[in-house]
This record gives structure tokens, C-alpha cells and sequence, in this order.
């Protein structure tokens, strides 16, 4: 708190004689912030001694941002020393190591049987490429144990953390194995599934208008076979040709409740198929993403947890000598429709991505422009090497600080978002 008693402190405070102008002049300029009313709240009490100040200031600090809080930074980073991310978050959920990183099932949604939730240890952070969660040692114990700032400071600070026992996510608990090779049946099903999606779409004006919105239009859904999961249309659509449901559990299309009823596992999400042999009509479909529609789903995406996860557009960018790598479905529909070869991770990137893209001379990273991003870049600049060219991030050019990703380029710039991600490339390229 001393720069706030250097801010506030009256000069002859010793020998308690203030003058009028004096006082003046601080009592305008404390009264320009909400955190200044507090102090001209004390200004005025003439609380001249130091002894009184503490408690008043001690108090309103408690509720103050932790970041902005200059009292307490020793304290925080001493505390946050004396915590590291991995030991914290290893008290709560099993930790495992990949490479430089630690992985694990993440507690705050419904996690697949790929660990998403990843652990820095060199800069003491964490995120989710599940539900984008992230933080570092303090944001994980409020949000895991629901409390605020200072306690959560409280209870790592004096030993006190008593981790609770957190469950297994409920759709790992209930979903089975990630199969090692699908089978006939289950190509036929996820392209079944995704025809059915697709018609059930074609039927929602709302979400027509909102995937407008985002760039993609009525050609756009249609192309890449966009879909939307009602909820109960896929359990009709099996009993209506007399397919066991054994198949559909298996690969994650649907699951079964505590009650032993069934239900759909992307249930109100928009789908987005992997699709295999092009973008005709005749594509089967070998996975399938959905994203949120609603405020209450806490997973952004969620993939189906019985077949293995792929590297989403692989099979187009087979004879591409450049490639576009990101992260999510939708900055690479975007890209595909800017006419760029690209791939989606659809989260941390695996090793055996490096050797599907083992043709491309080069590869250009377009991550988000937040902290998560920038991890994600260094994590494929790792494993691409000289081969990689990393994009800026948008927020670094004029017009642009709103802009978070590719897709949000396209909605913010319906008009000129392809010719100034040209202009970014060419501008990483000269940087290179």
C-alpha cells in the first residue's frame, strides 16, 4: 500500500497541519476513480495516523483486482513460489507428462478420454483446449473450489489447501474407449449421422442467421455438410432403419443416463463433420465436432469420444507444399473458404501431426491472439521447426485490436477479412 499513502499522504501529516488548498487539490483528484472516493472518504475523516489508514485501506484492497493490487505483489508472488502449478492442480486431477508439458483430464466440463487440460510448468500456467479455461495457480483453486481471490491467497499462503475430491467428468465416466480402428458399420453411421444433422439445419432459420453471421452462408453450409443436433433426432432416425444403438454408444453418438435412458450426445450444438474422399456428396464422414449454441454448455467443443481424434483437413492438403494450421473447426472453415489449404488441431497438437503435414515446405500458424495462442504457437513451432511460420497476432495492427482469430476476422470484415489476412501473411513471410 505505499503507493497509496504516497498518493494520498499530506506533507506536514507528522505534525497534523493541512492546508485548505492542499486539501483541495487532493480531494478533486481523488475523486476521479471509485477507488479515489475511498480514499477521500478517509481524506476527510482526517485519519492522520498511519495505524488508522491500515485497516481501511487492508479492507477495500481485499475486493481490489489481484493484478492491479501493489500491497500485496510480494506476498502473491512469494505465495505463488511456494505453489508450483504442477504439484496444485496434481493434488486435484492425475497429471501426466507429454513431452515438456503435463496433461490431464479437465474438471470444469465434461472431458473426453484425451486429457485437454495441459500444464506449462515453465511459466507456471494452465489451459484447457476443451472449454479454453486457463489461468495460473490461484485461478485454478477459485474456480475448482468456488472462492474468491483472497481466499484462495489464504489457503495456499498458509498450507491450508485441502483439495476436495473431484469426479470423474461425467461424460468420460460414461463414455466407452477410443476405438483403435473403426469399422464399416461406424463409417456408415457417422455419415448417416451427419446427413441427419445437415437436414435438421437446413430447418433452423436462427441458426442459418447466426452461422450467416459468422461467414458462412447457405453454399457454405452445404459444401462442408454443416449440421445441428436437435437433440432427439438421431435415436429416432437409428429405430426408424432398425440400427442397434450397441454402434452408436460405441462411437460416442450416443450416450446412456444414470436412468439407463438414451440420449444425443451433441445435443443442441452445431455439427461439424471430418469428412474423407473430398467435399461431394459422396464424402463419408470419419468424425464429428459440435460447438455451443447455449449460454449453459460449458465445453466450446466437444468431439465424439469413440473414434480417434483426426488432423481435420488432412486428406485435402495431401499435395500442398504450404499449409495453414490452426486450431478450431471454424477458422478453418474460414480458411477453406479463402481458398487456403488448411488443418485444424481441434486442440493440443499431436506428434503423428507432424508427419501427416511432412510434404508441406511450409507451414503457417494462425493461433489466437491470447495467451492459450501463443502457447499453442510455440507448442507446433516446436514440433514443425524451421518449416513454420508463426502469423502475428491480429490486435497488432490498426483496426484490428478486436479481432481474436480468423473466423472473427471474417465476421468483423465480412468485406475486406481475406485481403487483409493476405496482407498478414505477406508481412510474416518478410519477417521470417
Amino acid at each position: 500500500m505505499a503507493r497509496w499513502f504516497n498518493w494520498v499522504a499530506w506533507q506536514p501529516m507528522e505534525s497534523g497541519i493541512q492546508t485548505e488548498q492542499h486539501r483541495q487539490s487532493c480531494t478533486k483528484r481523488a475523486r476521479s476513480t471509485p477507488l479515489g472516493r475511498a480514499k477521500t472518504l478517509m481524506v476527510s475523516a482526517r485519519l492522520h495516523r498511519l495505524t488508522d489508514w491500515i485497516p481501511i485501506l487492508e479492507r477495500y484492497s481485499m475486493t481490489a483486482s489481484p493484478n492491479k493490487n501493489a500491497a500485496h505483489r510480494d506476498e502473491i508472488e512469494g505465495v505463488r513460489a511456494r505453489n508450483p502449478i504442477d504439484q496444485v492442480i496434481g493434488s486435484y486431477i492425475e497429471l501426466k507428462r507429454a513431452g515438456r508439458y503435463l496433461r490431464g483430464l479437465c474438471p470444469f466440463h465434461a472431458d473426453s478420454a484425451t486429457p485437454s487440460l495441459v500444464v506449462y510448468t515453465n511459466n507456471q500456467t494452465w489451459h484447457c483446449f476443451g472449454c479454453s479455461a486457463s489461468g495460473d495457480v490461484f485461478q485454478f483453486v477459485m474456480k475448482i473450489e468456488n472462492i474468491p481471490f483472497k481466499e484462495a491467497l489464504v489457503r495456499l499462503g498458509g498450507g491450508m489447501l485441502q483439495p476436495r475430491h473431484v469426479p470423474p467428468p461425467p461424460v468420460a465416466a460414461e463414455s466407452a474407449p477410443v476405438l483403435r480402428e473403426l469399422r464399416e458399420e461406424h463409417f456408415t453411421l457417422l455419415t448417416a449421422a451427419t446427413e441427419v444433422y445437415h437436414t435438421a439445419l437446413l430447418q433452423q432459420a436462427e441458426l442459418l442467421a447466426y452461422l450467416a453471421k459468422r461467414g458462412f452462408d447457405l453454399d457454405a453450409v452445404r459444401q462442408y455438410r454443416l449440421g445441428y443436433a436437435a437433440g432427439d433426432n438421431l435415436e429416432r432416425y437409428f429405430r426408424f432403419r432398425g440400427w442397434n444403438e450397441d454402434a452408436g454408444l460405441e462411437l460416442g453418438l450416443l450416450v446412456k443416463k444414470d436412468d439407463g435412458s438414451i440420449r444425443e450426445y451433441f445435443s443442441q450444438r452445431i455439427v461439424i463433420p471430418e469428412l474423407r474422399g473430398g467435399l461431394s456428396g459422396s464424402a463419408r464422414a470419419v468424425y464429428l465436432v459440435g460447438r455451443a449454441t447455449q449460454k449453459w454448455q460449458k465445453a466450446k467443443y466437444l468431439g465424439i469420444a469413440g473414434a480417434p481424434k483426426p488432423l481435420y483437413g488432412s486428406a485435402l492438403v495431401r499435395d500442398a507444399h504450404e499449409v495453414f494450421v490452426c486450431e478450431g473447426p471454424f477458422d478453418w472453415l474460414t480458411l477453406l473458404q479463402w481458398g487456403y489449404a488448411a488443418v485444424a488441431t481441434l486442440g493440443h497438437p499431436k506428434r503423428e501431426h507432424a508427419q501427416e503435414l511432412a510434404q508441406a515446405r511450409r507451414l503457417y500458424l494462425a493461433t489466437d491472439a491470447d495467451d492459450a495462442g501463443r502457447q499453442f504457437a510455440a507448442t507446433l513451432k516446436g514440433m514443425f521447426g524451421d518449416r513454420a511460420i508463426v502469423l502475428p497476432s491480429f490486435k497488432r495492427f490498426k483496426g484490428l485490436a478486436d479481432v481474436k482469430d480468423v473466423n472473427e476476422l471474417l465476421e468483423k470484415h465480412p468485406r475486406d477479412g481475406r485481403a487483409i489476412f493476405a496482407r498478414l501473411v505477406r508481412y510474416a513471410e518478410s519477417k521470417k
